[in-house]
């Protein structure tokens, strides 16, 4: 999955989370591999909401891992 929301949503986390970009996996785990806890994933994912013009509020609670996101991301734009 390298489309241009993809890659969106990596800089978003990227920058938010102070990692870099290629440090972001489908199969990372926010909160044990990219150390992001459930606050600050919530802001992330406003963030990318309001970049993207995509509801995943709905969804939320089912991300555990970057693939997670990435996959409703995938259903809801493509």
């Amino acid at each position: 999955m390298s489309t241009n929301y993809i890659k969106t949503a990596k800089e978003i986390i990227s920058k938010m989370a102070g990692l870099e970009v290629e440090e972001i996996h489908d199969e990372s785990y926010f909160e044990d591999d990219l150390n992001i806890g459930g606050i600050e994933l919530h802001e992330i994912l406003t963030e990318i909401e309001e970049k993207l013009d995509v509801d995943l509020s709905e969804s939320e609670e089912n991300f555990e891992t970057f693939g997670d996101l990435a996959g409703a991301l995938n259903e809801k734009l493509e």
